[in-house]
């Protein structure tokens, strides 16, 4: 959804009196304009709910994913209103955030190349993938936009599914499954990488019927 539709769903399904946490940890990967399409810049909307509704939407986004850096384990959360901010402030833990991680943030948040060349690749190294593994296997459906840095892929078989996940486990490029979590036995997420990398999982997943 972009940010128009997230406002009409939540204004039009959500009850009064509820708390949404709307997680934008893949937000940055729309493409440039990402922040115009982020409700963290939708204050006034937010506020307004909160008031008049006592709907109180949350932003929290992951900092670790799109620059790769999930070892050091950053976030950030937006509340819906000054007073919910000073009330999770006053609850939260001290050095809630490790300062090598907001060191490397503070860093890589000015590498502009690296986001333009981000964009520039993740499309066609998923449209790739996607192709690829859509010949070689024409039953599987295949989710997500076509900007995300993951592919969801429903085989039609738990049985298949499971064998794609130990196959790509034993080859050393482990998938998601979409059991645990997400009750989807017959799914299973995987990376988009490049055609090279990607060779190694369709390599791993030859002996898949």
């Amino acid at each position: 959804m972009d940010v128009e539709q997230m406002k009409r769903y939540i204004e039009t399904t959500c009850p009064d009196d509820h708390t949404i946490i709307i997680d934008e940890s893949m937000q940055p990967w729309v493409g440039p304009q990402w922040r115009e399409d982020s409700l963290i810049h939708q204050r006034e909307w937010v506020q307004q709910l909160s008031e008049t509704r006592h709907i109180n939407v949350w932003v929290m986004t992951s900092w670790t994913k799109i620059w790769s850096c999930t070892g050091l384990r950053i976030g950030s959360v937006v509340a819906p209103t000054p007073a919910h901010a000073a009330e999770i402030k006053r609850k939260q833990v001290p050095w809630s955030v490790n300062s090598m991680a907001l060191a490397f943030v503070s860093a890589v948040v000015k590498d502009d190349a690296y986001l333009q060349e981000t964009w520039d690749v993740t499309s066609k190294w998923r449209a790739n993938a996607v192709e690829q593994l859509a010949t070689r296997f024409p039953t599987w459906e295949f989710f997500g936009k076509s900007f995300l840095s993951w592919i969801w892929i429903d085989t039609k078989s738990v049985d298949t599914c499971e064998q794609a996940c130990k196959l790509a486990k034993d080859h050393g490029v482990p998938v998601r499954s979409g059991k645990p979590g997400y009750n989807l036995p017959t799914y299973v997420r995987i990376a988009v990488r490049s055609p090279e990398q990607t060779a190694v999982l369709l390599k791993a997943w030859e002996s898949l019927q």
